[in-house]
């Protein structure tokens, strides 16, 4: 398993926006009580940081958005984030789910 997230920042103005994705998930669809969303490059990006780069973007950013059950697990272990806030997709090839959050502080 891959321990690498990909990211993308967006800086406008005072707001510092994260997205990031568990790297072995990108380009995969997923769905959720009729929702489907495709985990792509154009919005979760194409650098690939570590756990400890990935925490340390989310701390000085102003909202972040997560997709992947490392990367949300990473999130609630660190307390960025509450278990209730998580919405599970279900992986197409897998009985695993894949969690997604957002936070804004």
């Amino acid at each position: 398993m891959s321990s690498s997230f990909f990211i993308k920042v967006i800086e406008r103005t005072s707001e510092r926006l994260i997205a990031a994705c568990d790297e072995e998930i990108m380009g995969v669809e997923l769905l959720s009580h009729g929702v489907k969303i495709k985990i792509s490059k154009i919005f979760y990006g194409v650098e690939l940081v570590s756990e400890e780069e990935l925490i340390h973007e989310v701390k000085r950013s102003t909202s972040v958005n997560v997709i992947g059950t490392r990367a949300v697990n990473l999130l609630l272990k660190n307390r960025f984030i509450h278990e209730e806030a998580i919405l599970w997709f279900d992986h197409p090839d897998k009985k695993a789910k894949i969690g997604h959050a957002m936070m804004v502080k």
